[in-house]
């Protein structure tokens, strides 16, 4: 099946585990199709924030009408029929973009609110002094320097010309450089190969970056294991762990 067809069926919330998988590696290796699929992504974003402002304003502007009222002594039934029915083809159609745009996902509990707790792993790779000589050629220093400098689609690219050679920490910090281009499939593939990679400075890291990733990205059930997991196997961000169960319950 071809990139464009999965796109559709993703959008749909059709695809089948097989599918997901298919569709999962073309947007690693097609960078067209990974281009057209974060347009897309964002398109439908946008037009559902669009709708849930109208539905505000449509909300706002009814109460001050009712507050109006109120003060002369009128009641209900002088709202005008229209405006009933425009309020209900908002709440029906934000409703409906909303659900098209997350029946891809298992859950949609406030995705964003989950990115309080993300920061940016420092560089404890290869840490950037002042007045330190820079060679170009070194293209693994060049990614740290973008990564430091939060130049993280530079970084993101970089990375990528080092995989090749280095096949642990690369994978983690272009995890990390994923994150914050918004790209939150790409992020969980590349921590999930830092964890089947030899590397284990940062492990408790990376399961704590990918089941983060999981729920920025609306996948609470996938996060919430992810999270039972780290919590079972370490300490690391306990605190913060427990926090997010306890909001998952």
């Amino acid at each position: 099946m071809e990139g464009n067809e999965l796109l559709d069926r993703f959008f749909k919330g059709k695809l089948t585990e097989e599918e997901k998988l298919r569709f999962e590696n073309l947007l690693q290796s097609d960078e067209n199709l990974r281009e057209e699929f974060e347009f897309q992504q964002t398109a439908r974003e946008a037009i559902v924030r669009n709708k849930h402002r109208e539905l505000k304003d449509y909300l706002q502007e009814v109460d001050q009408e009712l507050d109006s009222k109120s003060k002369t002594g009128k009641i209900l039934p002088w709202i005008p029929l229209w405006k009933i029915a425009a309020g209900f083809v908002l709440v029906l159609g934000a409703t409906f973009l909303f659900l098209k745009l997350n029946d891809s996902k298992t859950d949609s509990k406030d995705p964003d609110s989950f990115l309080a707790y993300y920061n940016a792993y420092p560089n404890v790779v290869s840490p950037i002094t002042r007045g330190e000589e820079f060679n170009p050629e070194d293209q693994e220093k060049a990614a740290f320097i973008a990564y430091e400098s939060k130049n993280y689609r530079l970084s993101d690219s970089l990375f990528t010309s080092i995989l090749p050679y280095q096949t642990d920490y690369v994978h983690f910090y272009k995890g990390i450089s994923k994150f914050e281009l918004g790209q939150y499939d790409s992020a969980i593939h590349y921590f999930d190969n830092y964890l089947y990679s030899d590397g284990i400075q940062l492990r408790d890291q990376a399961k704590w970056y990918m089941a983060l990733s999981f729920l920025v990205k609306g996948d609470t059930i996938k996060g919430k294991e992810e999270m039972i997991r780290l919590r079972k196997s370490s300490g690391y961000k306990m605190d913060e762990v427990e926090r997010i169960l306890l909001s998952l319950d």
